[in-house]
C-alpha cells in the first residue's frame, strides 16, 4: 500500500523499540529534515501506541505529526495554502477506511478537523467527485461503525456538508453502508445539537488543537474537564 507515493511500514513490528531511531533509520538523514509520514502509517495499521508518542511527545510535534494535513499540503504549494481536493491521504480517512476506531478517537480528541482533517480551503466540487466530500459523508460509504458517525457529530462535524439524505438499497448494499450509523446521521440531521454539547465544540475551537491540554488547567469541575476531554 502506498500513501502519497511513500511505503507503509508495519509500525507493529517495531511497536517497541525506539521510535526516534526507527525514524532515522527509515528516512536515513536527520528527522529535522524529513517530511514525515509516521502518523499516517500509524494510523493505517492501527498502531495506537505510536500515535499517541507522536501526539503527546513535543520531540516528535516538531516532524510535522500534526493531526491535520495543513502543513503537508503547504509544503506542497507554491502560493500559500493548498486546496483540498482529496480526502484519502488525511489521517481520520486512513483510520476510518481501516476501521481502527481508537487511533480515529484520538485523532479527533487531538483536535482533528471533524469536517474534512484540514483547515485551509476545499475544493467541494473536486471532493463530490471523489469518493467523499467530508469526513462524515466518508464514514457512512466506508461502511464505518455507529461509533464513528457519534463520534464526529460529537466533535463538530456538520451533517450538512453531506449532499445525500438516503442512499437508494442498491447503494446501501454495494457500500455495506451500516444502517444505524446512517439513522444517527439522519437524526443529527433533522435535531439541533445539544446546547452543552454545541459549549465542548466551541470551547474546543477557541482554544486550538495546539492549547487543547491547556483545558485540564482551567478552574472547572473535574467532571466538565472530563466532558470537554469527551470522557463522558
Amino acid at each position: 500500500l502506498l500513501i502519497d507515493g511513500s511505503p507503509v511500514p508495519m509500525l507493529r513490528e517495531i511497536r517497541c523499540r525506539n521510535l526516534r531511531g526507527w525514524l532515522q533509520e527509515q528516512f536515513g538523514r536527520p528527522l529535522e529534515q524529513c517530511e514525515d509520514m509516521s502518523l499516517h502509517n500509524a494510523a493505517h495499521v492501527g498502531d495506537l501506541d505510536t500515535l499517541r508518542t507522536l501526539l503527546q511527545e513535543d520531540r516528535f510535534k516538531q516532524f510535522n505529526a500534526d493531526v491535520d494535513i495543513d502543513q503537508r499540503l503547504d509544503q506542497r504549494s507554491m502560493f500559500g495554502m493548498h486546496t483540498l481536493r482529496t480526502l484519502a491521504a488525511c489521517p481520520l480517512f486512513i483510520s476510518a477506511a481501516y476501521h481502527h476506531f481508537p487511533c480515529f478517537r484520538m485523532l479527533l480528541n487531538a483536535g482533528a478537523n471533524p469536517n474534512y482533517n484540514y483547515n485551509g480551503p476545499v475544493s467541494r466540487e473536486a471532493l463530490v467527485r471523489g469518493r467523499a466530500c467530508c469526513m462524515l459523508d466518508a464514514v457512512l460509504k466506508l461502511g464505518c461503525e455507529p461509533v464513528f458517525v457519534s463520534l464526529l457529530l460529537d466533535h463538530g462535524a456538520d451533517p450538512y456538508l453531506v449532499p445525500w439524505y438516503e442512499l437508494d438499497p442498491d447503494t446501501m448494499v454495494r457500500l455495506k453502508v451500516n444502517a444505524e450509523a446512517l439513522r444517527i446521521y439522519q437524526e443529527a440531521k433533522r435535531n439541533p445539537r445539544r446546547l452543552m454539547n454545541l459549549c465542548r465544540i466551541t470551547i474546543r475551537e477557541i482554544m486550538g488543537k495546539k492549547h487543547l491540554s491547556c483545558i485540564s488547567s482551567l478552574p472547572l469541575p473535574e467532571t466538565i474537564i472530563k466532558f470537554m476531554f469527551h470522557k463522558d
